[in-house]
C-alpha cells in the first residue's frame, strides 16, 4: 500500500490543502481551472462564502464574493470543494437571489445555486456576466458532507485561498466604517496589509 497525497475518502469531501480554484471566465462564458475549460454548466452547493476588497487578475479596488463550493452536476470535479470569486453584476445579482431566498425564511445554503452565463455588451465590447438561479434540493448527501467539513476544524482550515487573495482585504466581521474608510482610500488597503 502506498499512500503519497491520500484519497478522497468514502462518503466524504475532498478538502485540498492547496486550493482548487476556478474562473468564471467572462471573455468565454465557461468555467475555467487553469488553462483547461470545463464548460458552461454547473450546479452547486456553497459551503463558504466571504467579502473581499482589493485586487485579483486585471481587476483593483474592487468588491469580491469568494464563494467555496462543490459542483454537484456539469463538468467541473465533483466531490471536491473548489474555490471562485464573483464581481459586480455577477455578486449583485448572487446577493440579489440570497436575499430573495431568505426572505421566504429559507437558509439558502440549503439548496442548489445554479450559475448560468448571460451575455452582456459593455464599453469594452462582449462579455459574461453569472446570471443566479437557486433550487430546493432532493439529495442531501452532499450537504450533510459539507456540514461535517464545516464541523472539522482541520478541514475548514483548508477553506483559506492565500494566492487569490494576497492583494485583498476579507471584510467579514468588518464594521461599515472600516470598510468605507478601506473602499475609499487605496492607500487604507496598504495599511490594512
Amino acid at each position: 500500500m502506498i499512500s503519497v497525497f491520500g484519497a478522497k475518502p468514502a462518503d466524504a469531501l475532498l478538502v485540498p490543502e492547496i486550493p482548487m480554484c476556478v474562473r468564471n471566465n467572462c471573455q468565454t462564458g465557461q468555467w475555467a481551472i487553469g488553462d483547461t475549460d470545463y464548460g458552461s454548466k454547473c450546479s452547486m452547493t456553497i459551503i463558504k462564502f466571504s467579502k473581499f476588497f482589493g485586487d485579483l487578475g486585471k481587476t483593483s479596488q474592487t468588491l469580491w464574493g469568494q464563494l467555496w463550493f462543490v459542483a454537484e452536476s456539469g463538468d467541473l470535479p465533483q466531490g471536491v470543494a473548489m474555490c471562485t470569486y464573483v464581481k459586480t453584476r455577477s455578486l449583485n445579482d448572487f446577493n440579489r437571489l440570497v436575499i430573495s431566498v431568505q426572505s421566504r425564511g429559507i437558509e439558502p445554503a440549503t439548496g442548489l445555486f445554479v450559475p448560468t452565463f448571460t451575455k452582456y455588451t459593455g464599453e469594452k465590447g462582449a462579455y459574461y456576466g453569472l446570471t443566479w438561479n437557486w433550487q430546493e434540493r432532493t439529495d442531501f448527501a452532499t450537504l450533510e458532507q459539507a456540514a461535517a467539513v464545516l464541523a472539522n476544524p482541520e478541514a475548514r482550515s483548508n477553506l483559506y485561498d492565500l494566492e487569490g487573495t494576497r492583494n485583498m482585504v476579507c471584510l467579514d466581521h468588518s464594521s461599515k466604517e472600516e470598510i468605507k474608510a478601506l473602499t475609499e482610500s487605496k492607500p487604507a488597503l496598504a495599511a490594512a496589509e
